[in-house]
Order: C-alpha cells, then sequence, then structure tokens
C-alpha cells in the first residue's frame, strides 16, 4: 500500500515529538550550580590539606551531590563561596541551591528545602579556666549574664534558642572563634560540637581541645540540616526530587552513615598527614 503525501510527512515528523531519552534529557539539563561555605564545615564540606596549603573541596556534600546527579547525567559544579553570598546568590537564582544549611521559619519562606539529612548538636563554649566546675545552665538567655557571646556572621542561632542577633559578636570564621575567648572579646561562642572538632583538627589548633569546656543547649533536640533550593531555579523541583529520593535510599541502606564515618576518618587522616 503506497502512503499518501499527507501521512507520509507526518510519518517522519512523529519521531520529532517523541519524549526525550534520559540521556537527551541530562543534555538538555542546564549545569547546575550549587554552592558550600568557604571558611568550611568538616566533616561535610572543607578543603583537603596538600602540604599545609588548602586544595579542592570534599566531604560528605560533596561526594552526596556526586551520587545525588552523577547517574542521572545531570552536570553540576560546586563552588565555595562566603555564607552570606551563599544565601544571597541562590535566593536570587544565580545559584541552584546551598548545601548545609540549618532552617528559620525565613529560610523556609525564601527557598525551596530538601528533607533533613544529618542532625547536629547546638552547644556552647567557654574557656575551663573562665568556669573550673562548668557551667549548666536552664536557658541559652543566661549566658549574657555572664559575658558576651560570639557566633558567626550570616549563621542562623535560632534553633539554639537565640533569636536576639543583634546581642551576637560576629565573625566571619568558625576557626577564630576559640580565640576569641582567649583575648576576651567575649567568654562564650556558639557552634556546633560536631564541626567544631573538624575544625580545630583541620586548623591545627589541639591546644584548645583542652582548653575548651562545651554544653549542649538545654531542651534542645539534634538540629536538622538541609539543601535550601533557589525558588528561581527551573531546575528546583527537578532537584528536591532527586535528592530526597536518594537521601532516602541511601538512609535505609546504611551508606549514608558510612559515607560520614568515611569523611571524619578522612579529617583525621588529613590533618594528622599535614602535622
Amino acid at each position: 500500500m503506497t502512503l499518501s503525501p499527507y501521512y507520509l510527512v507526518l510519518a517522519l515528523l512523529l519521531p520529532l515529538f517523541a519524549a526525550p531519552s534520559m540521556a537527551e534529557q541530562s543534555y538538555l539539563q542546564p549545569k547546575l550550580k550549587f554552592c558550600v561555605e568557604d571558611t568550611e564545615f568538616p566533616p561535610f564540606n572543607y578543603f583537603k590539606r596538600i602540604d599545609g596549603a588548602k586544595g579542592q573541596s570534599s566531604g560528605y556534600d560533596i561526594d552526596l551531590l556526586k551520587l545525588v546527579f552523577e547517574p542521572s547525567g545531570i552536570q553540576y559544579e560546586v563552588i565555595a563561596l562566603p555564607w552570606r553570598r551563599c544565601l544571597k546568590e541562590v535566593s536570587e537564582g544565580i545559584i541552584d541551591g546551598v548545601m548545609s544549611a540549618s532552617l528559620s521559619p525565613q529560610r523556609a519562606k525564601d527557598y525551596l528545602h530538601s528533607d533533613a539529612y544529618y542532625y547536629l548538636n547546638p552547644s556552647y563554649f567557654y574557656l575551663r579556666s573562665d568556669f573550673p566546675d562548668g557551667l549548666e545552665i536552664q536557658a541559652l538567655s543566661e549566658l549574657e549574664t555572664h559575658g558576651n557571646i560570639c557566633g558567626i556572621k550570616g549563621f542562623n542561632y535560632i534553633n539554639f534558642g537565640w533569636v536576639n542577633l543583634t546581642r551576637l559578636y560576629e565573625i566571619n570564621e568558625i576557626a577564630h572563634l576559640p580565640t576569641m575567648l582567649q583575648k576576651k572579646r567575649c567568654r562564650f561562642f556558639l557552634a556546633r560540637k560536631e564541626t567544631l572538632a573538624g575544625t580545630l583538627a583541620l586548623n591545627h589548633l589541639y591546644r584548645f581541645e583542652r582548653l575548651l569546656g562545651r554544653s549542649t543547649v538545654p531542651n534542645l533536640k539534634p538540629e536538622p540540616f538541609h539543601m535550601l533550593i533557589s525558588r528561581k531555579s527551573s531546575s528546583a523541583e527537578l532537584i528536591n526530587k532527586l535528592f530526597n529520593e536518594k537521601v532516602k535510599q541511601l538512609t535505609l541502606s546504611g551508606e549514608l552513615e558510612k559515607l560520614l564515618d568515611h569523611h571524619l576518618h578522612e579529617l583525621r587522616l588529613n590533618a594528622k598527614n599535614n602535622d
């Protein structure tokens, strides 16, 4: 049977309207951009040291992004920026997402957010010489009666129970917080205990391990951390879907816990090799 010219043209055009394959979708997908804190948040993101100098970005966040997007053939890049700039450029749609962010009511409004993919313990630190018997409190606000409190610019401390940021002495780098106590600029600083330990190791600040006292903030649950995703990103829903699915899968298989243990080991090894 001979096809009429009409059906012949239709047969030739049909492939053009077929759904693109996964490979074609990946090719059409714009290259994604993700941002991490440039002053480091180990073991979640940090720079490998080579002869003491900072090298490429490494960490739990970096490997997790690889596990999420590489199987789908989606191209992406990770850049390290000051925290406030990270948040600003994600909000503006210049960057698609930022890793290792805690939530606040304002952030929940400004960004889409992934499911939580790890939890940390909000803590307060002080010099043991200032409080030889330790310092136990019922609420974080009690610290103000003893002296100034330090924190990091742009960090969210609402989950610590601290809402009055105007009374927080803010600096730029986590590694400098212990020095602020020695210089008497502050009597306390706020930090997540897990990331501070990694920061001290990376920066060879071992002396502070015996000088610092620490307590977790009372009456608080561990603090969840998320990826914040730009509401202006054309890939926002795709990013959130793929990320949440992979985190759930890796959690159920136990691989996410193994990934964290791997980077805790790498962090200790990295610090030891550069001593």
